[in-house]
């Protein structure tokens, strides 16, 4: 008895841990509501179809430099929808941001010409979408997933804002003010103060998987 007390215990703590584990990758995604601005992009030219990119993704407190080359900028992302049992139990479809690039308008070039990828996914130790496809007929817990983007042309005197509906994203540009030039960026009112502390849930999902991270590097 005594054995299969500890044989349960294991059970449900390996179980727990899987749980975590794929919260975790779940909170890579981001919930998808209406129409939201999810990344805001300004450009500044450093040579012949050379550019640096200025791309705030998230809170919008942090701002990522990243070199590309083109006529067009590209950013991907991928959607990620749920069974409708796991919808009606309140699992809203939601998106992670994926890739952004630079593009050419001729295809000719677009096959011969240097380019530059950027990834903007965060990996996690347990990824929802492989595992979902690892289960087949079994998986019962993602319906769909799918990927979408949008490019436009690159062009510095404009800001260039990325939003996300429930089935997609597209693009808006505006002119860029000259006071948010000079002041590095243009100012966006956001919801959650930048810096501030992470729920106790993503903080939870987080160290989960940082020991997975740990314990699959110790064994390897």
């Amino acid at each position: 008895m005594r054995i299969i007390r500890i044989s349960l215990v294991a059970l449900v703590l390996c179980g727990v841990v899987f749980v975590l584990l794929l919260a975790a990758s779940i909170h890579t995604y981001n919930m998808l509501t209406d129409e939201t601005l999810i990344a805001e992009i300004r450009f500044e030219r450093t040579g012949e179809r050379e550019y640096l990119a200025y791309l705030k993704t998230g809170d919008f407190c942090a701002e990522e430099t990243l070199p590309i080359r083109g006529d067009q900028w590209r950013i991907d992302a991928e959607f990620l929808k749920w069974k409708y049992w796991a919808s009606l139990l309140g699992l809203d479809s939601q998106y992670r941001l994926e890739r952004f690039e630079g593009r050419y308008r001729s295809v000719d070039e677009q096959n011969s010409a240097p380019m530059l990828a950027h990834a903007l996914g965060e990996a996690t130790a347990v990824d929802i979408v492989r595992v979902a496809e690892s289960l087949g007929a079994l998986n019962f817990l993602v319906d769909a997933t799918y990927g979408a983007s949008t490019y436009q042309s690159i062009d510095p005197t404009r800001i260039h804002s990325v939003y996300k509906t429930p089935t997609g994203i597209f693009t808006r540009s505006a002119l860029r003010p000259v006071a948010a030039a000079r002041a590095d960026g243009l100012s966006i009112e956001i919801d959650a103060a930048c810096g501030a502390r992470p729920g106790v849930w993503r903080r939870i999902t987080d160290w989960t998987d940082t020991a997975a991270r740990r314990a699959v590097a110790a064994v390897g």
